[in-house]
């Protein structure tokens, strides 16, 4: 048996993408969503910064540009978000990502937090939570390993 993925490294991407287009109730809730969400996390265990565009249609993710840069990259950190391009970006630490993760803080905690940067139209994103909550749900049954 192989090991598990580190979390954030593209196998755990590619699961996770993989889990989403197979997990009933994220289709359900996300069905008739066709939009992109950009989620980035700074200083991963690889040393590295890492954002990941998931471009969804009527809820399936049809497509994930990846950026993967040496931390601290910044390029990648610098770069000013689009809002014709994405309905949110959402920017943590690692150890904030991993928090959300694993429970410790939930969704809602998140984008209050100050450890935690969320860009686009907040009308939009909190009519959209359920996405949000559901993309936390699956990723959090994705089988990893944190470093």
């Amino acid at each position: 048996m192989s090991e598990s993925p580190l979390y954030w490294s593209p196998a755990f991407i590619q699961a996770f993408v993989d889990r989403l287009d197979s997990d009933e109730q994220f289709l359900n809730t996300a069905r008739g969503f066709s939009e992109t969400i950009v989620l980035r996390c700074f200083g991963t265990p690889a040393g590295e910064d890492v954002s990941a565009a998931y471009h969804f249609e009527d809820g399936r993710v049809d497509d994930v540009d990846l950026w993967i840069d040496e931390a601290p990259s910044e390029e990648l950190r610098n770069e000013p978000f689009d809002r014709s391009e994405a309905m949110a970006r959402a920017t943590a630490t690692y150890e904030t990502w991993v928090r959300v993760d694993t429970g410790e803080m939930g969704v809602m905690q998140a984008v209050t937090s100050p450890d935690y940067t969320i860009e686009g139209s907040m009308m939009r994103i909190m009519s959209n939570m359920g996405i949000f909550r559901g993309l936390n749900e699956v990723a959090a049954e994705v089988e990893k390993r944190y470093e």
